[in-house]
């Protein structure tokens, strides 16, 4: 057997392969380049391979079909064959190829590749496929399997002599909504395959989110007064996107707005409705009911050249015109007329070309260029472009798979760029013997002597590599370095010789990893590459909701496989294994063995179960992002008006947390404090701390809204949990006072109620004089405490009068009371001197205290804000750009204790 790529071979366009079966000579396809001078295969190579028995035609897209006439032209007398659906097509698509070509020939002044009678002869002497699906030429038979991609679309196995070789054509195994996917016989397992490889470097983004992306920003541009033109190819594209848009329309997902339809998308939707056997149930059903499933009466138009003018004048739409790379044609016409406005924009579909428009409108998204040129004339972009995966070519995970069911001997890759054939190839078993052919080249195969098939290399088996190739396909866990987090990644290839995986990671980027970095393989993923990377990113971020409720005490002590792990725990659900193999890296070393295989084992004790029931191991993304966390902190207390804000802290008595601060804080009881915590402890992964700060500012309009009155700002005495009004008690003061106790978690005292003269609790220390002793005179008293004051070396802000139990009672008011205990002495002799009870104001002078911590802190240490004064534990705080020396700091914080008796905290 002799393969020879005559075009299509490190390219997509212009596919034409020969098969030489000992004296049998077949052609699959005779395709055209979209693009260039040289558009035909080479054909030119017939003269000395022979004359062909037969031409076989896998489906009826331009690269495949486009040089037809001139194999015909060489070979009128040679049959050519192709299934029911791409003759139909093929009249079609024949003609208006040969029409675009005429005008690309006179405005570029170049030569037809054919006449319109070698067109006209090649098309009256089609054949087609015999319905059962076997054709057989000479001693040859060649089988027709369904191969997806368009309607009619198929591959060939040909077998004769002992040999047999399959030759995909464009292959797709998903179908869309239109055609069933490729159909894989179980028994077929051919000596050589010849597979296209257009996306062998990528995986499919997810059909239903793309589809559902396509029908909502079509939806967008419309409604926001614009046209979304939608450039298709005319064959199986355009369909997709006429039955995704009407979908949506009637299942009310988006609002209704009018379609229109130019170019071969409507003669060749009507070849469609012809072949209702050859589609999915769905859609034929439609079609057997309503006479069409794609052009819905009153809901899309059909329209032509003659229309345009008053399509693109008329009423915002959506437009679906061909071609799909803007190469000429309707699509050419309405992007000239639309791309310059701003409210429009063009949404592409499919593969595009990289010298086609097409391929420069997603360039000019990607903002590597901002004009556009089409038949000549350059187009200033300034319309949306967008790109959505519904491609109908099968991705590198499924032709790799597509390999493996065949077991071939070789692989001949096609149909694709230099990067999608090389990755491929890598991608394909080295058993399989992919090779990467080249236009012009034979690949001859001989047979074994035996005469059952076609001899091949024998292929030795490296352990190492066939472990590393096993990872293709699967979710692996690593790390890149040390102290870098673990990430999950997709791999897509292997490079055995270096031992390195090439995966996407859940952003979507390409990494090289070192196989020994890998932590764990978590097994084959079955699901599209979004919900990959939805996953990984969920788990990534916030692994805690996914280790909740896990019963680890069902582990035995003996050590488990990851996989046997899953199974002891009961775990089906992709997230949350995800989240076990990442907790179970943070065991220690030591509970954790590989085998000569590379297989990793686990083995958790009691202790281990008991931390990670309890979360109580360091386990990656236990706790959500700060910001992240802060945001839900905020979502959470949206509706509560006491919350104020809340920060990062770690003030080194507690290890780092969320500080949650309340206008009033003795206001939230114990059980609302425990309830809070396990709620954001549970969403967050975060511990929370609840700031002892009270907003003072707070207590007035409160009071105000409490008494329907407007009132004086009130004394607020937080050692004693106390605040005191100057206005008198009204006649509900005791619902008041409930209210604000409930409130505030503060007494209120009015006017005139015991205690409220002074502001101060009863029970607070006092000086008392000798019993009997008569009183000085107030301003007297006062003086005298002015002299105290001097002899003792201590400013007094203030000295008050007031009455308690019907005696004169003298209130120093120091800056602090943490200073006054300091002259408690002087209190004493004050009293004696003076006949007076005497007492110190429990209230620290606040702005004091700012007032000489900003003093004494260096503008060195780039002191941020003001200083924040904490009465309850008698302490000034500060924050601070640039870390001062302790003993800089010790002797700071040792003058500000002096001088205020509160200490200096950071």
């Amino acid at each position: 057997m002799r393969v020879t790529i005559l075009g299509g071979g490190s390219e997509i366009g212009a596919s034409c392969v020969h098969i030489q079966l000992e004296e049998t000579s077949i052609i699959i396809d005779a395709g055209m380049r979209m693009q260039g001078e040289d558009r035909l295969p080479m054909l030119g190579m017939l003269d000395e391979l022979g004359r062909p028995d037969a031409v076989i035609v896998t489906h009826a897209h331009a690269d495949h079909i486009g040089a037809l006439p001139v194999v015909h032209a060489l070979y009128p007398d040679v049959p050519v064959y192709s299934t029911a659906p791409t003759a139909d097509l093929m009249q079609l698509m024949m003609k208006d190829s040969y029409k675009i070509l005429s005008e690309q020939s006179q405005l570029t002044q170049s030569l037809m590749p054919y006449t319109e009678e070698q067109m006209n002869a090649l098309l009256q002497h089609i054949r087609v496929f015999p319905a059962k699906g076997v054709l057989e030429i000479g001693t040859v038979k060649i089988t027709a399997y369904r191969a997806g991609h368009i309607v009619g679309a198929v591959m060939f196995s040909i077998e004769g002599h002992g040999e047999s070789i399959l030759v995909t054509g464009d292959l797709s195994f998903r179908g869309g909504r239109t055609i069933p996917g490729a159909k894989v016989p179980e028994d077929l397992h051919p000596d050589v395959v010849v597979m296209e490889s257009t996306y062998g470097n990528r995986m499919h983004t997810d059909r239903n989110t793309e589809e559902k992306r396509l029908a909502e920003n079509v939806a967008e541009t419309v409604e926001n007064g614009g046209f979304a033109l939608v450039p298709a190819f005319a064959l199986g594209r355009a369909q997709e996107v006429l039955l995704i848009l009407q979908d949506y329309m009637e299942k009310g997902l988006i609002p209704t707005f009018p379609i229109y339809v130019d170019g071969l998308v409507t003669p060749v939707s009507r070849i469609y409705r012809n072949y209702p056997h050859y589609l999915k149930g769905p859609v034929a059903h439609r079609i057997r009911n309503n006479g069409d499933a794609f052009l819905t009466e009153g809901r899309c138009t059909a329209v032509g050249p003659n229309d345009r003018k008053a399509v693109v004048n008329g009423k915002p739409s959506c437009i679906i015109a061909s071609s799909g790379m803007l190469t000429g044609g309707a699509s050419a016409w309405y992007a000239k007329h639309l791309v310059t406005d701003k409210k429009n924009a063009v949404y592409l579909t499919g593969y595009q070309d990289e010298e086609s428009p097409g391929k420069k409108l997603l360039a000019l998204a990607e903002g590597q260029e901002d004009t556009l040129n089409i038949d000549g004339t350059t187009y200033q972009v300034t319309c949306r472009v967008d790109k959505f995966g519904l491609s109908a070519h099968a991705d590198a995970s499924e032709m790799t798979r597509f390999i493996e069911a065949l077991d071939p001997t070789y692989t001949l890759l096609v149909h694709g760029d230099e990067d999608a054939r090389t990755s491929m190839r890598d991608k394909i078993h080295p058993r399989f013997h992919p090779l990467l052919v080249e236009n012009g080249e034979s690949y001859p195969f001989e047979k074994r002597k035996d005469g059952k098939g076609v001899a091949g290399k024998k292929y030795k088996r490296n352990r190492e590599q066939e472990r590393l190739r096993k990872h293709i396909g699967s979710v692996l866990l690593y790390k890149k370095e040390g102290k870098q987090a673990y990430k999950f990644g997709l791999c897509q290839n292997v490079h055995p010789k270096i031992a390195t995986l090439f995966c996407e990671t859940a952003k979507g980027k390409a990494d090289k990893v070192e196989a020994g970095r890998v932590a764990e393989t978590l097994g084959p993923w079955g699901l599209s590459i979004d919900a990959f990377a939805q996953m990984a990113e969920n788990v990534l971020t916030f692994s805690r909701p996914y280790l909740n409720d896990i019963n680890w005490d069902l582990i035995p002590d003996y050590t488990l496989s990851l996989q046997e792990i899953f199974e002891r725990l009961q775990i089906n659900d992709e997230a949350r294994q995800f989240a076990v193999a990442l907790a179970l890296q943070s065991i220690p070393d030591d509970h954790r063995h590989m085998d000569r295989e590379g297989r990793i084992g686990y083995k958790l004790d009691k202790d281990l179960r008991f931390r990670l029931s309890n979360l109580d191991l360091p386990i990656q993304a236990i706790k959500m992002n700060p910001n992240h966390a802060m945001d839900f902190v905020r979502s959470y207390f949206a509706d509560n008006p006491r919350f104020l804000r809340c920060g990062i802290q770690n003030n080194g008595t507690q290890s780092e947390h969320i500080l949650l601060s309340f206008d009033f804080p003795d206001s939230i009881s114990d059980s609302e404090r425990k309830y809070v915590t396990q709620v954001i402890k549970n969403r967050t992964g975060w511990e929370i701390a609840i700031s002892d700060s009270v907003r003072h500012e707070a207590f007035q309009p409160l009071l105000a809204e409490l008494l329907e009155k407007s009132v004086d700002m009130p004394s607020v005495h937080i050692n004693e949990s106390l605040v005191v009004t100057k206005e008198a008690k009204p006649e509900n003061g005791q619902t008041v006072t409930d209210h604000f106790k409930k409130m505030t978690g503060f007494d209120l005292r009015f006017a005139e109620e015991p205690g409220a003269a002074d502001g101060q609790d009863d029970k607070a220390e006092r000086f008392e004089a000798e019993p009997g002793q008569e009183p000085m005179e107030n301003n007297q008293a006062i003086e005298v405490a002015k002299q105290y004051a001097r002899n003792y070396n201590v400013k007094i802000y203030k000295t008050s009068m007031k009455q308690a139990n019907g005696q004169p009672l003298m209130v120093l008011h120091f800056i602090s009371p943490e200073v006054a205990v300091r002259y408690q002495d002087m209190l004493r002799n004050l009293s004696d001197e003076t006949g007076m009870t005497v007492q110190y104001a429990k209230q620290p002078k606040q702005n004091e205290i700012i007032r000489i911590t900003r003093e004494q802190v260096p503008q060195a240490w780039g002191m941020k804000g003001n200083p924040s004064v904490h009465m309850d534990k008698a302490e000034v705080s500060i924050k601070v750009a640039h870390e001062p020396a302790d003993d800089a700091f010790t002797a700071v914080c040792s003058e500000i204790k002096r001088q205020t008796g509160y200490m200096l905290a950071r």
